[in-house]
C-alpha cells in the first residue's frame, strides 16, 4: 500500500514528509553517530526487506535502499534532479552565510548540475582525464607509495590511514593537477572545511572557521588559475584554463569550482576511504596471505571490497514531479537518499551477496562511483591507486595483523564513510625494505 502525503498546508512540514509516523524505519536512521557509522548493513538489510522506501524525519529525505529502485532513480535524469545535492548538510549561521558571501556558491559545482550544463563541464573534464593521463601517473603513483610505506616498513607498527592513506591520494590530485606537493597539507584542511560544511551536521560556533577555510580555499585556486593563464604548464590546470567550450571558455567561477570542489577535494576524499577500508576487510578476513600470493587477486578483491562495504554510502536526488519509488508514491520536491552501501548488498545483485568473495567469477557492477551520468570522474585514477599501493604493502609488510580493540575513529557524512585510524603490526623482521 502506498505510503500517503499531505500538503504542506495541511500539516505544516514540507510536502515530501509522509502524514504519519510510519514507515518507522526511516526514523531510526543517524547516519552521524551509532550503529549506523560503525556497520550500517544490518539495518540496511532489514531496510531492503521491510521498507525498501522509508522517511527519515532526521534528514528530511526517503531513504531508497534497493538496487533496481536506485538504479531507476539514477537513469531518469528527467524526472530526478541532482539540483539539492550539495545543500544537504549544515544548516549555516548566518554569520557562516556571511563569509560564504565573500565567495562563489559553494551548491556550483559538477556534483549539483543537471543535463544540459551538467554534460557540457563533464564532456570537457573528461578530455583532461584520458586514459593516457591517468595510466602515466603509475610511476608517481608507485614511486608516492613506497616512499611512504618505507618510512614505517621496518618500524613493526604503523596507521596506514594516518601513515599511507590520508596523504597519498592528496599527492596524487596535486600531482595531476599541477598543484605543488608543499600545499597539500593546507589542501587537506581547506578540503575537509568545504566537505563538512557540504555534507555534515557542524556545530554553529564551528561553522565560520570552516566558511573562511573555504574562502581561503577558492583565493588559492584563483591564484593558481592566474598563473597558468600566465604560464602554461603541462597539467590539468593548465588544460582547464585553455579549454573553451563551443567556442566560449570556462568561466571563473566554473574553473574554481571545477578545481577547487571536483578535483583538489572530491579527488581524494573518497579514495583515502577506500582504500583504508579495503586493506581493514583483507586483515579482518584473513585474506592477506592470499593477496601476497596470488596478485591477479588483488584489482578482484579492491572491486569486491568496494561492492562489499562501499565508502561511498549515498547520494541525493530531488523529484521534480510526482513519482513513484519502490511502490511508493512521492510529490514533487521529495529528496531522496539513494544508499549506495545498501544497494550493493542487495540479493538480486549477486549470490550470497552478504559474503565477501573474491572468488566470483566476475565482480558484480557496484555502487560506490556511481553510475550513469554521474559516474564518478576519477575512478579509474582511483582505482589505480588502490591496486598499486595495495601491492606495495603487500610486498613491504608479511604477516601485519591489526591492533586489537582499537578505536578506527570511524565518522560519516551524509554521502561518506571514513575510518580515521587502522592500526597495524607486524615482525619487523619479516618487512621487506
Amino acid at each position: 500500500m502506498p505510503v500517503t502525503v499531505q500538503k504542506q498546508e495541511e500539516t505544516g512540514v514540507p510536502a515530501h514528509a509522509p502524514a504519519s509516523r510510519c514507515p518507522h524505519l526511516g526514523a531510526q536512521y543517524n547516519p552521524f553517530a551509532g550503529p549506523h557509522v560503525d556497520n550500517p548493513h544490518p539495518f540496511f538489510e532489514k531496510l531492503r526487506k521491510e521498507e525498501p522506501v522509508s522517511f527519515s524525519p532526521m534528514l528530511g529525505m526517503w531513504l531508497v535502499s534497493r538496487n533496481d529502485d536506485i538504479l531507476q532513480v539514477l537513469k531518469d535524469t528527467s524526472r530526478f534532479s541532482n539540483r539539492d545535492m550539495l545543500v544537504s548538510g549544515t544548516h549555516l549561521t548566518e554569520e557562516a552565510k556571511g563569509i560564504l558571501a565573500q565567495g562563489f556558491p559553494i551548491a556550483h559545482v559538477l556534483l549539483g548540475m543537471d543535463p544540459p550544463e551538467h554534460t557540457r563541464l563533464r564532456r570537457l573534464m573528461n578530455r583532461g582525464f584520458t586514459a593516457q593521463r591517468i595510466s602515466g601517473m603509475a610511476p608517481f603513483i608507485e614511486k608516492m607509495a613506497r616512499q611512504l610505506v618505507g618510512r614505517f616498513a621496518q618500524e613493526g607498527h604503523a596507521d596506514l590511514v594516518e601513515q599511507l592513506a590520508y596523504p597519498l591520494p592528496a599527492h596524487v590530485i596535486l600531482g595531476v593537477m599541477g598543484v605543488p606537493q608543499e600545499d597539500v597539507w593546507k589542501i587537506k584542511r581547506w578540503s575537509a572545511d568545504w566537505q563538512q560544511l557540504t555534507f555534515e551536521h557542524v556545530p554553529p560556533e564551528k561553522q565560520p572557521e570552516m566558511a573562511r577555510g573555504v574562502i581561503e580555499f577558492q583565493r588559492y585556486c584563483i591564484q593558481l588559475i592566474e598563473e597558468r593563464r600566465k604560464a602554461p604548464q603541462e597539467d590539468l590546470i593548465s588544460y582547464l584554463v585553455e579549454i573553451e567550450a563551443d567556442g566560449e571558455a570556462l568561466t571563473l567561477h566554473e574553473l574554481v569550482m571545477a578545481i577547487g570542489a571536483s578535483m583538489l577535494s572530491a579527488g581524494h576524499e573518497s579514495t583515502t576511504a577506500m582504500m583504508s577500508n579495503t586493506w581493514k576487510l583483507a586483515l579482518e578476513h584473513g585474506l592477506w596471505k592470499r593477496l601476497r600470493d596470488n596478485r591477479e587477486l588483488v584489482p578482484k578483491f579492491i572491486e569486491e571490497g568496494c561492492r562489499y562495504d562501499s565508502v561511498q554510502h549515498a547520494m541525493i536526488r530531488t523529484a521534480l514531479e510526482d513519482v513513484e519509488v519502490g511502490g511508493v508514491q512521492l510529490p514533487k520536491g521529495s529528496r531522496l537518499l539513494m544508499l549506495y552501501a545498501a544497494a550493493s548488498r542487495d540479493e538480486s545483485l549477486c549470490p550470497h551477496s552478504n559474503k565477501l568473495d573474491v572468488d566470483r567469477e566476475k565482480p558484480p557492477q557496484h555502487l560506490t562511483y556511481g553510475r550513469g551520468t554521474h559516474f564518478c570522474l576519477g575512478a579509474p585514477l582511483a582505482r589505480l591507486q588502490a591496486q598499486i599501493t595495495t601491492n606495495v604493502l603487500l610486498d613491504a609488510l608479511e604477516d601485519p595483523r591489526m591492533v586489537p580493540n582499537q578505536d578506527h575513529g570511524t565518522w560519516q557524512s551524509i554521502v561518506l564513510r571514513q575510518m580515521r585510524h587502522l592500526k597495524v603490526e607486524w615482525t619487523p623482521s619479516a618487512a621487506v625494505p
